[in-house]
């Protein structure tokens, strides 16, 4: 895939995952943050985690692409995305190894 087409996909996928925060924010209210609380705190379902993930795969493929990740604007995202790679290459590198 070429770089720029990459490119428009994290764009792309991250104005996706904006959106779908901006629902659940607005189907709870008042209570959103206690929600994403609890989601963090323990295993309930993150309805915004399948946009999320399609933004963790379009970034890894921009990098496949010849570009950087720290040459997009990822905003909020950056960290969660930054750990969620580096995870990912992790398991990769142990499965590579031998791992189960």
């Amino acid at each position: 895939m070429p770089k720029e087409q990459a490119r428009q996909r994290v764009e792309a996928a991250l104005a996706a995952l904006k959106r779908c925060r901006e629902l659940e924010a607005l189907e709870y209210g008042e209570q959103y943050d206690e929600v994403t609380r609890m989601e963090d705190e323990s295993p309930a379902p993150d309805p915004c985690v399948e946009a999320f993930n399609q933004l963790v795969g379009a970034v890894a493929a921009y990098e496949a692409a010849g570009g950087h990740r720290d040459e997009l604007e990822l905003g909020a995202e950056r960290d969660a995305v930054y750990r969620q790679l580096e995870s990912r290459r992790a398991l990769e590198r142990w499965e590579d190894e031998g791992g189960a």
